[in-house]
């Protein structure tokens, strides 16, 4: 997949924009490919060549962009696995998860959006803040962006994911100890989620 401006991609070629506007409509009528740009010569879009063109083999993610439906399915997990997220799984969500399918919007991208936000709200609860969890996929949004701009290395992911797992396995063992007190005495103060 390729991705960028029309500017960008016309200038690489030498060749006008709309020129190339032209070239990929035939290639998608064609069934070579299939582009999605805005009106915006300046707004980031893609050009993805079909199955039937790419000489090589895609990889699991690059299929699950292919099908909005797995696309969100995939979003869906994600959520599900954290602790702190509350799976609503709205119609807002749905169309939000949709919207960065039809985008193009890499599953790593959203992932680590997941991962950053969480790590906040398990720092927030530590630090006494509210003890809501998250309940929308739009709580991801801001920080979907501001992945998209760092530029960290793998290993930071992986000390990333694994400050979570323990942030979590901390939280959830509070919360059981909480829950269990409550049990005994309902006059105790707990953690309330909702």
């Amino acid at each position: 997949m390729l991705e960028g401006s029309l500017t960008q991609l016309a200038k690489n070629v030498k060749r006008g924009q709309h020129t190339v506007r032209i070239y990929l409509r035939e290639m998608e009528s064609a069934g070579i490919c299939r582009s999605r740009f805005g009106h915006s010569p300046l707004g980031k879009g893609t050009v993805e060549i079909t199955e039937e063109f790419w000489p090589y083999q895609r990889s699991a993610e690059e299929s699950l962009a292919d099908d909005p439906i797995e696309f969100i399915g995939a979003i869906r997990k994600l959520l599900q696995d954290r602790a702190c997220v509350k799976s609503s799984a709205s119609a807002a969500d749905e169309i939000l998860a949709r919207e960065w399918s039809d985008r193009g919007m890499k599953l790593e991208l959203i992932e680590q959006a997941i991962i950053i936000g969480c790590i906040r709200k398990y720092v927030s609860w530590r630090n006494n803040q509210t003890r809501t969890t998250i309940g929308s996929l739009k709580y991801f949004a801001p920080l979907l962006e501001e992945v998209q701009t760092m530029k960290a290395d793998p290993e930071y992911w992986a000390y990333l994911r694994y400050r979570l797992a323990r942030m979590e396995n901390e939280w959830k063992r509070s919360h059981s100890d909480s829950t269990s007190k409550n049990a005994d005495d309902p006059a105790a103060p707990g953690i309330e989620l909702s």
